[in-house]
């Protein structure tokens, strides 16, 4: 005999109540008095599987139901009742502290690879093959976006829109992708937006806000801020961010059976393309390449560093100081700009890790030192 709580049909009221397999495997349920609440026959009958100490319960065909904190017990009844006893090796495998931590430690490592490795493999596989139809809506959705939030239409003279076009396009020509893959589109921005900025889109549109262009003090300083944009372009780093962004949640959905994440995408894609920065190693590859297509066309990639050490000096006043972090995605604007002062002479080494100078310590080569 079990003891437990007998819940009448459909109902939330109980009362304290014993349960039994009686002749024919009927399971048989009684008040502390004597009196039967129920007689079900044990094929009739539902029960949960045993987990921890959880309450087992027993399920009746009119929608009343027997629960019982005797886990043993409940697996004795279930067996008079001819019935198969689920959930002792789960139960089993639960109270193993070995297994457990076990366990948790393959999850971990499971959820590190599929952070650190297998989103952003797969980000880069399905970015390389997104038809350029889906990039250039990505790309209209988001400029919209920006128009009615940030960003506004351009105010700088046509003189100055034709010597920049003419600047992007002789840079285009040493690009990868070529003139034809690369559009320069001029904006305002409002005040509380993007500030001094370019960025590019999936398509290859790159956007060059008004107040980037009074903070240029030499040509080579806007080309290799277009070198750096377009080599985002070339290896779809936006893309990338998107799709990773995206994975995750559909992923966690996958996981979890809840799809209202899957849902919710769409709508913000242009937020991600827009307001995501670009990953250490993103920003650390667009910078090498801008720097070698500047070194291609005769020109000095310390020309690029200056102009970034003058837009964070104008972002970063007084009264608006910027907070550096060393655990930001984004590459310290001092590390970045010693990396490409010493680009001027040549590559910088593979093996030179200027981002990350607590693992390697600072070369002298990352804050712009060379040998003579």
């Amino acid at each position: 005999m079990v003891e437990g709580r007998y819940f009448y049909p459909n109902a939330t009221h109980f009362v304290e109540a014993r349960a039994e397999a009686g002749e024919g495997r009927v399971l048989r349920i009684a008040d502390g008095a004597g009196a039967v609440l129920a007689e079900v026959p044990g094929k009739a009958v539902r029960a949960t599987a045993r987990l921890a100490s959880l309450p087992r319960r027993f399920d009746l065909p009119d929608g009343a139901r027997f629960d019982t904190p005797d886990n043993d017990g409940a697996d004795a009844l279930l067996r008079a009742l001819g019935k198969t006893v689920s959930g002792r090796i789960t139960d089993r495998l639960e109270r193993a502290w070995p297994v457990v931590i076990l366990s948790l430690v393959i999850t971990l490592a499971a959820g590190y690879y599929l952070l650190v490795q297998a989103i952003p493999a797969a980000s880069e596989w399905l970015a390389r093959r997104t038809p350029p139809a889906v990039a250039h809506i990505m790309t209209e959705q988001t400029l919209m976006a920006l128009d009615r939030f940030a960003l506004g239409p351009t105010k700088l003279s046509a003189a100055d829109q034709a010597r920049a076009t003419k600047l992007f396009q002789d840079v285009a020509a040493h690009s990868r992708g070529g003139q034809g893959a690369y559009r320069l589109v001029f904006r305002h921005d409002k005040p509380g937006g993007v500030g001094p900025n370019a960025f590019a889109l999936p398509d290859g549109t790159i956007v060059m806000t008004d107040s980037l262009w009074p903070l240029v003090k030499d040509d080579s300083e806007i080309e290799g801020v277009f070198a750096h944009e377009m080599s985002h372009v070339d290896h779809a780093h936006g893309l990338q961010r998107i799709y990773a962004a995206s994975l995750f949640p559909a992923i966690l959905a996958l996981v979890t059976g809840d799809v209202s994440n899957v849902s919710q995408m769409t709508a913000v894609l242009p937020g991600i393309i827009a307001q995501s920065a670009y990953s250490r190693s993103f920003e650390t590859q667009a910078d090498d390449d801008g720097a070698a297509t500047l070194r291609r066309m005769g020109l000095k990639p310390s020309h690029m560093a200056d102009l970034l050490e003058r837009i964070e000096k104008s972002v970063c006043k007084k009264d608006h100081p910027c907070v550096k972090s060393w655990l930001g995605d984004h590459p310290d604007t001092d590390l970045r700009a010693a990396r490409l002062r010493h680009e001027d002479i040549g590559p910088i080494d593979d093996h030179l890790n200027c981002w990350e100078p607590w693992k390697t310590g600072i070369s002298l080569r990352c804050l712009g030192f060379t040998a003579n």
